[in-house]
Order: structure tokens, then sequence, then C-alpha cells
């Protein structure tokens, strides 16, 4: 099968959004070439790689995400999109220089060269994410998740998913019933049940992050406690839970507030995440004004993370 690659050079503040953007707009797969993940993974002490400072100063400060779209399309309507929705994002970010170009490619070319990439890490103290076809020797009793986010959104790596982890660490509790707001790979659902979610019900408006996160959730031998369909909150039905989690970009989270408390237990927990620290205030403001309470906030690099307790239930 060909597919349409369309090339873009942004900012590392700017990435998310971006992607999420491609990844709305019916792209089926999007691969994120990041030059401080690069420096990160070669300046760790434990590192085996070894770069020279010629090598890390020639990387750059860019990110460049490539974008896959079917071949068939009419890839200069979705070019026209994609500028205008880059417009739009630029008012709250610096997008950067934005598109730059597209190219046909073969399915193989693209679809698993990204695995020799990624490694097992830390997600957490007591979180460990393994890709499935990588080995892990677990001596301290870790909780070890398995993924293979395929062509879905999200690996883990980022400082956002960090947050989210770390906050259900903290606060989920054992039975809980759970919401995932944009699955993408399915990997917060999963926590979710390795610490001990009784029932999570998983969202996302890509089919590929839904099958992904179905595959996942069967690695991880969670598939009988997650529920996972093509669509956005609001089509869920008849169904509140102890918390709710979105690690999606601030304009969603903000849209997301008045429906919000309705899928919320009485004195339930909304973790938002994938804000940027420039828009912290904003994104509290508008929840504090729909009667939420801030119970924490972590912030990693550019991003900040929430935690917002509802005080009734609707």
């Amino acid at each position: 099968m060909k597919w349409n690659e369309i090339k873009i050079k942004t900012s590392e503040e700017a990435y998310d959004a971006v992607s999420y953007m491609l990844t709305s707009i019916g792209a089926g797969g999007v691969a994120i070439e990041d030059p401080n993940d690069i420096r990160k993974e070669v300046l760790k002490p434990n590192s085996l790689d070894y770069a020279d400072e010629k090598f890390l100063n020639s990387l750059g400060e860019d990110v460049i995400i490539k974008a896959y779209f079917p071949g068939d399309i009419n890839i200069f309507e979705i070019i026209a999109l994609i500028k205008e929705k880059l417009t739009y994002i630029n008012n709250f970010l610096n997008v950067g220089e934005g598109y730059i170009g597209y190219c046909e490619v073969d399915d193989e070319d693209w679809s698993t060269s990204w695995k020799k990439y990624y490694k097992p890490f830390k997600l957490t103290d007591g979180l460990v994410v393994k890709p499935t076809w990588e080995k892990y020797d677990n001596k301290n009793d870790e909780i070890v998740i398995e993924l293979d986010p395929g062509m879905a959104f999200g690996t883990g790596t980022h400082e956002t998913t960090k947050m989210c982890a770390v906050f259900l660490d903290k606060y989920l509790k054992s039975g809980c019933s759970v919401i995932d707001v944009g699955c993408g790979s399915g990997i917060l659902s999963i926590i979710s049940c390795k610490l001990g979610a009784a029932r999570v019900t998983a969202v996302d408006i890509d089919e590929v992050a839904v099958k992904v996160t179905k595959e996942n959730c069967e690695i991880n031998g969670v598939e009988d406690l997650v529920t996972a369909f093509k669509g956005v909150l609001t089509d869920i039905k008849n169904q509140k839970a102890d918390m709710v989690i979105a690690n999606i970009i601030a304009d969603v989270i903000i849209d997301l507030s008045s429906s919000i408390p309705c899928y919320l237990k009485e004195n339930g927990l909304f973790i938002a995440s994938g804000i940027i620290k420039e828009r912290k205030k904003e994104v509290l403001d508008k929840y504090l004004s729909e009667g939420f309470e801030c119970e924490d906030t972590i912030e990693m690099g550019e991003w900040v993370a929430m935690t917002l307790r509802c005080p009734g239930s609707l």
C-alpha cells in the first residue's frame, strides 16, 4: 500500500498539539523525531551509546513530525487543511517553520522502522514500560507494562504521560472506575488496571488508536477490564466514573470543562495533562469556574498536569 508522507518541522512545545491535530484529521500514523530525546538518551550516565559534542550540536532544536495519509486521498486538500490548523495552533504555541513537504512511501518504509529506537524505560519508580519485542529483567517487583504502540499516538516516553502515571500511582484506589479520554496506545488504561481499577472505558477519535488499545490490553491481560471504542467523551452514555483522565491538549481540556462533571461521581477526580505552562492559568481558571477544586499540579519540562476534584454530582 502506498502512503503520502507529510513532513512538518515544529518546536518541542508544539509537537504534541501538532501530532494530535494530524491524528484528528485522519493521519494513519505519526512519527516524531525529537533531537532532545536523542540527547537525553545519549547523556544518561549508564547509556551504552556514544556521541561526540559535534554530533549533538548538529541535531538542532526542531522536532520533525511525519504524518502518513492513504495514497488515494486528495493530498493537496489535506495540505491546505494542515496549514489552516497550524495557523490556528500558532495563536497559542510557537509552531515553528510548519509545513515542509510531502512524498509517497511504501507501507513497510515507515510503519515499523521506529521500533529500533524504542527501549524499556521507567515511567515512575514502580512502573516500567517494556516494548513487546524487548526483554526486561524485573528484579525489583516492578509493575511492567508491555506496549506495542503500532501506529497509535502514545509510547509513554513523553512528560505528559509520565505526569499522568505519577497521579494514577498517587490517587487511584483499588476497585475504582476510570474513563480514559484520548486513549492513544492504551497505556494509561493499562496502568489504571495494573494499579487496581475494576473497570476502564477508553475512547479515542482515531480508530487505529482504539484497535491498538484493545491489542495492548490483551497483551497485558486486562482486556476484560477495558472497553475501548471510537468516539468522544460525550458518546459515553449513562456512566459515571471515580476518575477521568485526559492527556490531550489545552484547547480540548477547556472544551471538556462543562462535560467532565457529568462523568464523575461525587468527589471524583479529573486528571488533565498535555497543558503547556503558558496556558496553565487559563485551564485552571476555567475549571475553578465550573466548581472544581485543584488538588495537585506537576510540571515537567514545558508541560503541566493537574488533578481537579469534582465537588458534586450532576
